[in-house]
């Protein structure tokens, strides 16, 4: 493999960890201890850009945010009610052009509430990226869904 295949291998490699760590972030801003909670921001902080972009589409009452911080507060009210959430990432796409790219990645989200019934959203990541001092950042981020539904457990 050329150094440039292995460089651009590896770019892709830190681009997609980017949306695992949102998702862990995500779950952990669901949860009902601070502390949890304040790992979620420490980890959005790391992957999101300061001045990041960040927006939900099609799900009829859209949100959009500034910054991790901005982000953080749309998720913890968007799951404080449930008491379980499990954000999988699955087929990730992402591009690196230079100090640039974008990241398309699938999203299964599962969200229990307190009657056992589970909401499911199933949608997509579309992001753009860049490097900059601290690696690979998210400075661009539109979650569209895909489709969603409630399955009764108990």
């Amino acid at each position: 493999m050329s150094d440039r295949r292995a460089e651009t291998a590896a770019d892709k490699h830190d681009i997609e960890y980017l949306q695992r760590l949102y998702a862990k972030a995500t779950d952990k801003l669901g949860q009902k201890t601070a502390e949890l909670r304040e790992e979620g921001r420490r980890i959005y902080h790391r992957i999101f850009t300061p001045d990041a972009k960040v927006r939900t589409a099609n799900t009829g009452n859209d949100f959009v945010a500034d910054g991790p911080d901005g982000w953080a507060a749309v998720a913890e009210n968007a799951l404080k009610d449930y008491i379980g959430t499990q954000h999988l990432i699955g087929t990730q796409l992402a591009e690196v052009n230079g100090d640039q790219g974008t990241l398309e990645s699938y999203l299964n989200a599962w969200h229990k509430n307190a009657d056992g019934s589970v909401y499911y959203f199933l949608g997509t990541y579309l992001s753009k990226v860049r490097r900059g001092k601290d690696g690979w950042q998210i400075y661009d981020m539109t979650l569209r869904l895909d489709t969603s539904g409630i399955v009764q457990t108990t």
